[in-house]
């Protein structure tokens, strides 16, 4: 079975040559600053010898979050892994909890990408009956998934597959009971790369996200899980996929990685020049 694409010409290009075009813009903005480029090759420094890495990304249209996203594929580009796993959040409410799909392909204007369904079989047999779903119509309708594909595509990625999960339960329990579980699938002789999407405050002013934006990113940076919801639990309302980044930060800690750096924090504003009611937007690595 191949999930078609349902969202191109809304939140990225739906031509080929467009899409293309667009992500190799989205690159040359990170390429053309020589502070970030200076930046970005401190970091490879940190992650050119891990085996698991795991990035939080945005999922607004290419136009909003797509240059935040760019900061960390910038980075995945030079890496030497073909096998991801894409944790989002569900934006439709039609998730019983932790969802997964038996679909074997899924199809982008730059082609189709195989799901990893040894991963995905894994994960349903050492998770607890009930905790991970098939449930492939919450995937047909999310859009969130669907814009991190043509990234990792246009990366050029040889014998490229992924895992695509859909976390509706954005509780610290369940952020990570998943986190642990996604570790416990890593196969041993794969090198994996975890990708969570979340956007961070809506709807305030540019000012005014900024600074809730920067309370949460410093908690995600300390990669405390409990002081991470203590500080998000008065912002939870208006932050989709903190519970995503909580299970990002448990997977880490359960591989090694007990580091995180921000590489890129901007809001919808920055790209449009309407500072009055904004989405921030954000894009981390943990090493």
């Amino acid at each position: 079975m191949i999930r078609e694409h349902r969202y191109g010409g809304i939140f990225y290009p739906k031509e080929y040559d467009s899409l293309i075009r667009q992500i190799e813009k989205l690159f040359n903005i990170v390429y053309s600053s020589a502070e970030y480029s200076q930046f970005l090759r401190m970091v490879e420094g940190y992650i050119r010898k891990k085996k698991i890495l795991s990035f939080i990304v945005p999922h607004g249209s290419y136009k909003y979050s797509g240059n935040a996203s760019a900061y960390a594929y910038t980075l995945i580009k030079d890496i030497d892994c073909s096998n991801f796993i894409i944790l989002s959040s569900d934006h439709r409410g039609t998730s019983p909890g932790i969802s997964v799909t038996d679909d074997e392909y899924w199809s982008t204007p730059l082609g189709n990408v195989k799901i990893n369904n040894s991963m995905t079989n894994e994960l349903i047999r050492k998770s607890t009956k009930g905790f991970v779903s098939l449930d492939s119509f919450s995937f047909e309708i999310d859009h969130i998934i669907e814009t991190q594909i043509p990234f990792i595509q246009s990366l050029r990625k040889k014998n490229l597959k992924f895992l695509p999960i859909i976390q509706k339960n954005q509780d610290k329990a369940t952020s990570m009971r998943l986190g642990r579980l996604l570790s416990s699938i890593i196969p041993s002789d794969e090198k994996v790369i975890l990708i969570s999407t979340s956007n961070l405050t809506h709807y305030l002013s540019h000012d005014e996200c900024c600074k809730v934006d920067n309370q949460v990113l410093t908690e995600a940076v300390r990669m405390n899980i409990d002081s991470f919801y203590q500080k998000v639990e008065k912002y939870v309302h208006i932050i989709c996929g903190y519970g995503c980044i909580a299970s990002t930060i448990e997977f880490s800690k359960m591989v090694g990685n007990s580091d995180a750096i921000i590489l890129k924090h901007m809001t919808s504003g920055d790209s449009d020049g309407n500072k009055s009611s904004v989405v921030g937007y954000a894009s981390m690595v943990m090493v």
